[in-house]
């Protein structure tokens, strides 16, 4: 398998917390990857390091030469002055009227109910919950090596949920994802990288398997530290 993007030794801060310590990582083609850990612990940080949105503060970030790579973060946003089908159909070099010609296109737009909002309708006159919507479809229209999301099922109801883990399946692309969903993680997910404490521990499988590797892992470290208890007992 072809390394798509590689982390070495990164380390990233803000202000004086350190989400990052010295992490390697790598992605390679075909991995889909969900990311965990509490809220504020880095997770996102992590996703923009990745994709280079951010710089880190020290370490190497290398991607693929022509790596193709979308990115829905929530920081992300669509020109205001565009209408959806200019946003999300036009760059394709296909026109908006065109656009359930398309196989491709056609499944993105009505599984995340994107066509439903009117392809000529102005991103300037969306909800934040439509615009991510909107984000998600132009980013799934391409051809892609990589995608990365970073909550991309708050604002899909439970059809769109299970319309986008099943499009992921199907395609030969790479997934990294943050979410919340246990289900989405379970389904999509074939690794699972946890961060913490500026580190990041991987685990195969999706969200169960986590839980339950990280608590053999929890019970291992808890036998190691009583034997080590009993020996200085005994000395």
């Amino acid at each position: 398998m072809a390394n798509l993007i590689n982390l070495e030794n990164v380390s990233k801060s803000w202000g004086l917390k350190t989400l990052l310590d010295s992490v390697s990582l790598g992605v390679q083609t075909g991995d889909r990857i969900g990311i965990v850990g509490v809220n504020g612990g880095g997770k996102t940080t992590l996703l923009e390091v990745l994709t280079g949105i951010e710089e880190p503060d020290a370490g190497r970030v290398s991607h693929n030469s022509d790596l193709r790579m979308a990115v829905v973060t929530q920081r992300f946003d669509l020109d205001e002055t565009l209408t959806i089908g200019q946003a999300v159909v036009e760059p394709l070099g296909v026109a908006t009227y065109q656009w359930a010609s398309n196989a491709k296109v056609r499944e993105v737009l009505q599984g995340t109910g994107v066509v439903e909002l009117g392809l000529d309708t102005p991103v300037g006159q969306l909800s934040g919950g439509e615009r991510r919507r909107v984000n998600l479809a132009a980013a799934l229209v391409q051809d892609l090596d990589v995608v990365v999301l970073d909550e991309p099922t708050n604002h899909l109801d439970v059809e769109g949920v299970q319309w986008l883990a099943e499009h992921l399946l199907s395609r030969k692309i790479a997934v990294v994802v943050v979410t919340h969903d246990r289900w989405f993680l379970d389904t999509v997910a074939t690794l699972t990288w946890e961060v913490h404490d500026g580190t990041v521990d991987v685990y195969a499988g999706g969200y169960n398997d986590w839980t339950f590797a990280r608590a053999e892992r929890a019970r291992q470290a808890d036998a190691v530290e009583q034997r080590r208890a009993n020996l200085a007992r005994k000395e």
